[in-house]
């Protein structure tokens, strides 16, 4: 036979998890070591019963007996106390030579008291009368317009009329700056000269003496007599291209180191 101890049969595993809640201990609310003075300063101070609101039991005044003039409060005015210094007076002031020399000294000094009326008198009669305002008819009907806003050729005499601005200016030397910096460093990049190697010169050689005997063949074939205009102007030719193909043969077999460079870079 088994004995069943469980006294109470509502258990859940939820409250298996349950913890105790810790209970903490307050700590004392904390006093002012000040408060007890100041309590007994505050108890002694002078104080009048119904001195902001009055009594809480008062009955409202009568309106036939309203405040009459000078009827009122009346505060007085403290009086100063004037003391009058005593001792010896000082002796009148004599006007002497050497008073009246420092007061008109000190007179003469002074600014001059101005006469306004009498200035503005002088001033409005010397006043130069206003002028018409200049105005120009725009249509039959009478309509005007004034002569300043656009009728008149104003902006021709400014110093600055007709010439670049300068902020133009500007733009364009910061623009040729700018060219002018990528010009030097495409040459960093890529020299302006080339050398001309020993078989590109010897190509180039070959090349200018073959075009010579070619144009030299040419020349000889030509007939003796030239009679005619066009004639002339063939034989010219060929002796001018003749002579720069000399003169460039002579130059590539006398410079062993030649250097080229193309004209747009140097631009």
């Amino acid at each position: 036979m088994s004995i069943i101890l469980i006294t109470h049969h509502d258990e859940n595993i939820y409250s298996s998890a349950k913890k105790v809640p810790i209970r903490h201990k307050k700590e004392p609310r904390y006093v002012s070591k000040f408060r007890e003075p100041l309590l007994v300063a505050e108890k002694k101070k002078k104080r009048y019963s119904h001195a902001t609101m009055g009594l809480p039991e008062r009955l409202p005044p009568d309106p036939s007996d309203f405040l009459k003039k000078d009827k009122g409060i009346r505060y007085k005015a403290l009086r100063e106390k004037s003391c009058t210094p005593r001792g010896p007076l000082k002796a009148p002031v004599i006007p002497t030579a050497t008073l009246l020399k420092e007061e008109k000294e000190r007179q003469e000094k002074l600014p001059p008291t101005a006469n306004f009326v009498a200035r503005n008198v002088k001033k409005a009669v010397n006043l130069k009368p206003k002028s018409p305002e200049e105005r120009v008819v725009i249509n039959c009907y009478g309509d005007s317009k004034k002569l300043s806003a656009g009728m008149e050729p104003v902006h021709i005499y400014e110093d600055g009329f007709g010439k670049v601005p300068r902020y133009l200016k500007e733009f364009i030397k910061k623009r040729e700056k700018k060219v002018q910096f990528q010009k030097d460093m495409t040459v960093i990049d890529h020299p302006k000269c080339r050398y001309i190697t020993k078989e590109q010169r010897e190509e180039l050689l070959k090349g200018l003496k073959d075009n010579w005997e070619e144009l030299q063949r040419q020349y000889q074939g030509l007939p003796i007599i030239t009679d005619t205009i066009p004639k002339v102007h063939r034989k010219l030719k060929l002796e001018e291209t003749l002579k720069y193909l000399e003169k460039d043969i002579v130059l590539l077999e006398r410079h062993p180191y030649i250097y080229v460079y193309s004209d747009n870079d140097l631009s």
